[in-house]
């Protein structure tokens, strides 16, 4: 027993472009590097350099699920309901804690500043239009009880590819309004990701609050 325990190790931020996305994610149908992401831990942040709107507008949906205050564990392909929640808490979450440095980002283009909020508000909609889309994709509640992790993976790449051939022309409809929310101007991929690597330090103090 020690009265003086080892520091806790700070967890890794790592931020990789979406391009670089693992071979398994780019078989997925709806995968697309320019608004597709991820952050499964802090550790595994995948985001779209892209447009500065939709990279911003991803960066904060992403980071929001690293969010703990309030994370829905039963969001899976058996709970649509938990599912379409876990979106909008990580929506609403992660832009609360982006948001205050898009400004220090825009400080010699104060005027794009509004535009990012404004396209971020858009393309939030338009996912979670999106979301709302495929609740015909999941299953009864329950029905993965009983199942193992690789039997869950076959049941979700067969259902994504059934689903997106029935209902691929109303996604691409969505994915082509949202880019229209585009500024024109790719992110400064180092300044993007070191604003995006203090909102989740922040995110992670918070969550040891908890």
């Amino acid at each position: 027993f020690s009265l003086s325990p080892e520091k806790e190790q700070e967890p890794t931020i790592i931020i990789k472009k979406s391009t670089d996305a693992p071979p398994k994610v780019k078989e997925n149908p709806f995968y697309d590097a320019e608004f597709w992401g991820r952050a499964n831990s802090p550790d595994d942040i995948y985001l779209p350099d892209s447009d500065e709107a939709i990279s911003f507008a991803m960066a904060a949906h992403e980071i929001g699920h690293l969010v703990d205050e309030g994370k829905r564990d039963d969001a899976r392909l058996d709970n649509f309901e938990a599912t379409r929640a876990e979106e909008q808490r990580a929506w609403n979450r992660g832009w609360e804690y982006l948001q205050k440095y898009v400004s220090e980002y825009y400080q010699d283009r104060p005027e794009i500043a509004p535009k990012i909020q404004q396209a971020f508000e858009h393309i939030k909609d338009f996912l979670m239009q999106a979301t709302d889309l495929s609740k015909d994709m999941y299953l009864e509640q329950g029905a993965l009880d009983s199942l193992s992790h690789e039997e869950i993976d076959v049941i979700l790449k067969e259902k994504r590819e059934k689903f997106f051939s029935e209902k691929g022309e109303g996604f691409k409809t969505i994915f082509d309004e949202m880019k229209k929310e585009k500024i024109g101007v790719k992110p400064d991929w180092n300044r993007f990701t070191a604003i995006v690597t203090k909102a989740v330090e922040n995110i992670l103090k918070d969550n040891k609050k908890e």
